[in-house]
C-alpha cells in the first residue's frame, strides 16, 4: 500500500475553488491535492445541476494538460487495483445527480482486475434503514472502446452480496473471493438474468491514472445520459 502523502501536499493553501487562471499556476502535485480537497468537501452531496462537478472539471482539465496520459490499453495494469470513491454519483437508479438513501456512500469501492472485469462494492441499506445493512458487489466486464483511446465499454453481469458485513475482511476483498466461489453465505441481490437484461452498461473515460489517484468520467448507455466525474484514491 503506497503512501498518499504527496496527494495532500498544500491542502491548507486553498480554501475555495480556484479560478482557471489561478489553476494554471499550480504544479501537478498541487492540482491533485486541490482535486482531492474539493472532492472530499463534496462527499455525500448530490449534484443535480452538476455545479460541483464543474469546479472539478476545470482542475481535471489542467491536470490532464500538464500530465497527459497514454492510451488506457497501455495502463490497464495501473488502473487495476482497489479504489475508494472520494466523490461521484450517489444514485445509480436514475441519472439526476441525487442521493440514494439505500447506498452507504462513505464506503464505495471499485475493484478492478486487469483481465477485463471489475466490481463496485458498497453497503446497501434496504428501505434506507442502516440497521438492515447488506453488502453488495456488482460485477461488470469491460473492453476497450474503439472510439476513445481512454475509453472502456462496460456491461454488468451479476449482483451478489452478503447479508452480514464480514468481521475479518475488508469489503474490497469480497470480489476476489466471490470469483473463486469462496464467500461464505453469499446471496443474490438481483438475479443474474435481470442484471444482464436490465442494468444499463456504459463507458468509462479514464482521463487520469497514477499510483494514487484515478479520475474517470462515466456515462451510461441511457439516452441523453450525463457525463459524471468519479474521483478515486487507491487503497491498495
Amino acid at each position: 500500500m503506497r503512501t498518499l502523502g504527496v496527494l495532500f501536499l498544500g491542502l491548507t493553501f486553498f480554501s475555495f475553488p480556484l479560478s482557471s487562471a489561478r489553476a494554471d499556476e499550480l504544479s501537478v502535485a498541487q492540482l491533485k491535492a486541490e482535486i482531492l480537497r474539493l472532492a472530499k468537501s463534496y462527499e455525500g452531496k448530490g449534484d443535480p445541476d452538476q455545479s460541483l462537478q464543474k469546479t472539478l472539471d476545470v482542475l481535471v482539465a489542467k491536470l490532464v494538460a500538464k500530465a497527459p496520459m497514454p492510451p488506457v490499453n497501455e495502463r490497464i495494469s495501473l488502473v487495476a487495483g482497489v479504489w475508494k470513491q472520494v466523490w461521484g454519483p450517489y444514485d445509480y437508479r436514475d441519472d439526476k445527480g441525487g442521493i440514494d438513501p439505500t447506498l452507504g456512500f462513505r464506503e464505495i469501492y471499485q475493484v478492478v482486475f486487469a483481465d477485463g472485469y471489475y466490481y463496485n462494492v458498497a453497503p446497501y441499506f434496504p428501505g434506507g434503514d442502516p440497521t438492515k445493512e447488506k453488502i453488495g458487489y456488482l460485477r461488470g466486464e469491460f473492453e476497450l472502446d474503439p472510439l476513445n483511446k481512454n475509453g472502456l465499454r462496460v456491461r454488468f453481469t451479476r449482483y451478489p452480496g452478503v447479508d452480514t458485513r464480514p468481521s475479518k475482511l475488508n469489503l474490497w476483498e469480497l470480489p476476489a473471493l466471490s470469483e473463486a466461489g469462496k464467500v461464505e453465505n453469499e446471496i443474490t441481490l438481483v438475479p443474474t438474468p435481470v442484471v444482464v437484461a436490465t442494468f444499463k452498461g456504459g463507458t468509462l473515460d479514464e482521463v487520469y491514472t497514477d499510483e494514487q489517484l484515478r479520475l474517470v468520467y462515466g456515462t451510461s448507455f441511457k439516452p441523453n445520459a450525463r457525463r459524471s466525474l468519479y474521483v478515486m484514491r487507491r487503497i491498495e
